[in-house]
């Protein structure tokens, strides 16, 4: 049963109802559109909609909101014809519109030209609804109201659609007033229309208390906040770049908030936040908070997801690729993470079908059987001796390439052999490789390169910092992240890249691989950089470089970085 039939009582009817006109003055202009949605106490529904001959021509600006032109109501009955038949359709029911005074005054208007009494019945006008439980919404026009409570707004403007989403919004208005004002029919709902917004909004006294003693006391910097219960156990953990403004935030127009925003302010009587150097330490800190304190009202990030990896063991004479998940410190290459074990699969099986890579166990290498793969040239059969490792070795710095970027001759075989398979009728093979090109280029757009190797060259990061937040100094070495706090001013970077230089010398990068921690700060680290993709630089260390030349080169290009963007 919809929340509003639960307000109806089996001799209670509704009418929802919407109008379009050729202007917005009801004594001069007309009526070119009407319909009405009645639904009923005991569940049933029907519908009305008409358009209307104005017997005056549809002005542009008019045609350009609705789509109603003249021609297509040349044909059309008159208000004669159709008003009466609304008032029929209407009968007794509660007349309910978005705006109410404008459909009245235009029906009412029609009404008179016609000779015909006007109309009595009780008005419910969603409009005066939204001011009473949504204050705190900016724009209460219907097409807001369907953004935010995510209606489909398509086709709006003409009648029939703008019934609908109307009665929508009252059904989302009928739970809001069940749930916050334990309001139960359709008669105290139209008594809520009229009261003012103090009788309707009395902040519980917790919020006042909060907004007194704590909103105060929060900084204008990053960091995570949390939000307690009476019993001091976390119900929510997030992050902010700027604590102030993203914590006042949930205590301000609390009513146009989600209804799961809702339910967290009516249990919170405290917030406790840590401060952090950039948006980045708090993105990777709120992640490994929710995942060690699992808060009741946080839904993603609850638990380390295994990222699965591709792994390449360059000591063997031949290697081969393999979709791991568990990626460890036994010397061999991983490439990724990647979202998910079916997307590192289908990127092996394009891998597979672009070079002649060998995918047989080492059990089956060692019998040196030639397979249908090598027969089909999908393999160089190293197994039977037909390839040298130094040509195969060849292949497999092809892949490297590939996997760090270069994707343009495979693309271009790919959309060509997509297009021989479409012109083959072989739909379901042109589909394959149309989805193996958009995985390429989804990977490439997000990350630069289609995987990028874990532990490979170490990469320092640099952002600069704003009014409320330090600059941010990033060093991924090993395949780990290392977040350094820069300094407040952006001065003495020299020195601060230099300690993170010598940090790194004396990194333990020994053990069994990469722990879930460190994946998932790596996860978050990805997601920063594309983010902020044009606000970064980034400095790779070439290969044998050492570290004092790395780091005076890294130096020179932050400083130049700085002086460029002011």
């Amino acid at each position: 049963m919809s929340a509003l039939q639960q307000f109806l009582s089996d001799d209670d009817t509704v009418v929802v109802t919407d109008t379009e006109t050729t202007g917005i003055q009801a004594r001069q202009h007309r009526v070119i559109e009407v319909a009405g949605m009645r639904i009923s106490g005991d569940g049933s529904r029907s519908e009305f909609s008409e358009l209307i001959n104005p017997e005056t021509t549809i002005p542009g600006r008019i045609t350009r909101i609705t789509g109603i032109t003249t021609g297509m109501v040349f044909d059309r009955p008159t208000a004669q014809e159709v008003i009466p038949s609304f008032m029929d359709f209407l009968g007794d029911g509660v007349f309910v519109a978005h705006n109410i005074r404008f459909d009245w005054s235009f029906l009412n208007a029609e009404l008179d030209r016609l000779g015909l009494p006007g109309m009595e019945n009780r008005g419910l006008c969603t409009l005066k609804l939204a001011r009473r439980l949504l204050p705190g919404l900016r724009s209460k026009s219907l097409g807001n109201l369907a953004k935010f409570y995510r209606i489909p707004g398509e086709g709006r403007h003409r009648a029939a659609k703008d019934v609908e989403i109307t009665a929508k919004v009252l059904e989302r208005f009928c739970e809001m007033a069940a749930d916050e004002h334990d309001i139960t029919d359709i008669h105290e709902l139209m008594e809520l229309q009229g009261r003012t917004y103090a009788r309707v909004h009395a902040h519980a006294q917790h919020v006042v208390t909060i907004k007194r003693d704590r909103l105060p006391d929060l900084p204008r910097s990053p960091g995570v906040y949390y939000m307690l219960d009476g019993r001091k156990k976390v119900l929510y953990v997030g992050k902010a770049k700027d604590l102030s403004k993203r914590v006042a935030s949930y205590f301000n127009a609390i009513e146009a908030h989600p209804p799961r925003i809702r339910q967290l302010i009516a249990k919170v009587r405290d917030v406790r936040w840590e401060e952090q150097p950039t948006e980045l330490h708090a993105l990777i800190e709120e992640s490994q908070e929710i995942k060690r304190l699992d808060p009741s009202f946080n839904r993603a990030q609850k638990k380390y997801i295994p990222r699965p990896y591709l792994r390449l063991d360059s000591r063997e004479p031949f290697p081969r690729l393999t979709v791991q998940v568990i990626m460890r410190n036994d010397g061999a290459e991983y490439y990724g993470p990647f979202r998910s074990r079916s997307q590192a699969a289908s990127l092996l099986e394009l891998i597979e079908a672009s070079f002649p890579v060998r995918n047989c166990s080492p059990s089956e290498f060692e019998r040196g059987r030639r397979c249908v793969r090598a027969d089909i040239g999908r393999c160089g059969a190293p197994c039977t001796a037909e390839i040298s490792e130094q040509a195969y070795e060849e292949v497999i710095d092809a892949v490297r390439r590939f996997l760090s970027g270069d994707i343009g001759e495979v693309t271009m075989q790919l959309e060509d052999s997509m297009l021989q398979a479409a012109e083959s009728l072989d739909f379901e093979m042109a589909a394959r490789y149309r989805d193996w090109i958009e995985l390429l280029e989804k990977r490439l757009a997000r990350g630069g390169a289609v995987a990028q190797e874990v532990a490979g060259p170490e990469t320092i990061y640099f952002m600069r910092g704003s009014d409320i937040e330090r600059p941010t100094l990033v060093v991924m070495a090993f395949g780990r992240v290392h977040l350094l706090a820069a300094p407040e001013d952006e001065s003495g970077g020299d020195h601060l890249i230099r300690d993170a230089m010598h940090d790194l010398d004396h990194l333990d990068v020994t053990g069994s691989g990469i722990t879930p921690v460190e994946a998932d700060a790596r996860r978050v680290l990805d997601h920063w950089l594309h983010v902020h993709q044009d606000r970064i630089v980034s400095v790779e260390r070439r290969m044998d470089e050492p570290r004092p030349v790395f780091a005076e080169r890294t130096t020179s290009m932050i400083e130049m970085y700085l002086k460029t963007t002011g």
